[in-house]
């Protein structure tokens, strides 16, 4: 059966979408979360990105492999450059912004777990310089948009 080229496709093309400030940089294993505006606004929502690994060490790929201490990896490759940053995305305007939230952050982590609860996101576990973070639970609470605070 011959298929119709000129029929248009259901998925419409994807379109560019300007970003604004500095981006929060080339990292993995971090956390993307959807929070809600004030009041639980969610025509306000914000995207929370926090942590990740700014840097891999391991297998480069090239035949050449840069040693690798023992702890957690996944074929030769490990995180490395954990960070504890928090960076916002408004989502309607497209810009990015880095924040220092009062409080005692968590310590730098890739792999970790995220999830929101009203105008709040909740970290716990992951991977950090020291090992894994299994015992620890911080929350960042926008409860005041203007002061983000961190809580343990």
């Amino acid at each position: 059966m011959e298929s119709d080229v000129s029929r248009p496709l259901p998925v419409p093309k994807p379109r560019p979408f300007p970003i604004v400030g500095a981006t929060p940089g080339p990292r993995c294993g971090q956390t993307l979360t959807a929070v809600a505006g004030p009041d639980g606004d969610l025509s306000k929502a914000r995207l929370i990105l926090f942590g990740g690994a700014t840097a891999l060490e391991g297998s480069s790929g090239k035949g050449v492999d840069v040693p690798v201490s023992p702890g957690p990896s996944a074929s030769g490759i490990r995180l490395a450059g954990a960070t504890n940053e928090v960076h916002i995305f408004d989502i309607r305007s497209g810009k990015w912004e880095k924040i220092t939230p009062q409080g005692e952050p968590p310590s730098p982590r890739a792999a970790h777990a995220a999830a929101a609860v009203g105008n709040m996101v909740v970290i716990q576990g992951g991977i950090g310089p020291a090992g894994l973070a299994t015992e620890d639970l911080h929350v960042l609470d926008f409860t005041d948009p203007e002061r983000p605070r961190w809580h343990r």
